[in-house]
């Protein structure tokens, strides 16, 4: 997590035309990396049930090595690009992340009713889009929270990793709905921060700076998708 420090300008202070540009252009790459997760998800499903490419990757005894590292790999590459990477290779990195995602999306309609994918979609969107409204024009200094946001970001981890060898974490719900609230923080407090990006450098970092806060409003809404995904499920499956 970046650490940033919160300012607020009038409008002499900055180009409220540029700011703007800036804010369009993150949520631009964002957008187009959702869409391209959606269409991967969309078209690997149809190979996964055809028994195609996808199948034969998600059979071998590999592959959830090979994403899980190809994802953390993709993550620290971006962090550690913002200087030293040209934009055109940041960009790659986000595509070839969006692209790993899909491909794991591809199995979501055989573990959930297509109805409780759609509106686990909606619901995150609308939750995005709430939060992001939040964190770009409140007076709040959003900052002060980061040190909560990344414990709790820390301890979501450990408890995502642990419920993967205990059955009864899997079951558990509060996991689901503790990670669901802190995504909500962290989107609003991430959308806050990349507003500051744009006042911070010129040049090229500021335009990595754009692809970093895409990645990271990318990761905020994959996250509330997820787990709003798994608490509809969970939830359909009690009625």
């Amino acid at each position: 997590m970046i650490e940033y420090r919160n300012q607020y300008y009038t409008e002499s202070d900055y180009n409220a035309s540029l700011l703007k540009t800036y804010m369009l252009k993150v949520y631009s790459f964002m957008g187009a990396a959702l869409l391209l997760t959606a269409v991967v998800a969309y078209f690997g499903y149809q190979s996964l049930i055809s028994r195609g490419f996808v199948y034969d990757f998600l059979q071998s005894g590999s592959s959830f090595v090979i994403v899980i590292l190809v994802q953390l790999g993709v993550a620290f590459a971006l962090g550690s690009g913002i200087r030293r990477f040209p934009t055109y290779v940041n960009i790659v990195l986000l595509t070839v992340y969006a692209i790993i995602t899909g491909l794991t999306f591809s199995v979501l309609p055989l573990l959930f009713a297509i109805a409780t994918i759609y509106q686990a979609f909606i619901y995150a969107a609308l939750l995005f889009g709430s939060l992001v409204m939040v964190g770009t024009f409140t007076k709040v200094d959003l900052s002060r929270f980061s040190g909560i946001l990344l414990g709790g970001l820390v301890a979501i981890i450990i408890a995502s990793v642990l419920s993967m060898f205990i059955p009864s974490l899997r079951e558990n719900m509060f996991i689901s709905y503790a990670a669901l609230a802190l995504f909500m923080g962290l989107t609003a407090f991430d959308a806050q921060k990349i507003k500051s990006y744009a006042l911070m450098e010129n040049g090229q970092v500021r335009d990595n700076l754009a692809v970093f806060g895409a990645f990271q409003l990318y990761l905020d809404f994959i996250n509330m998708f997820i787990r709003l995904l798994q608490i509809l499920g969970y939830t359909r499956r009690r009625d």
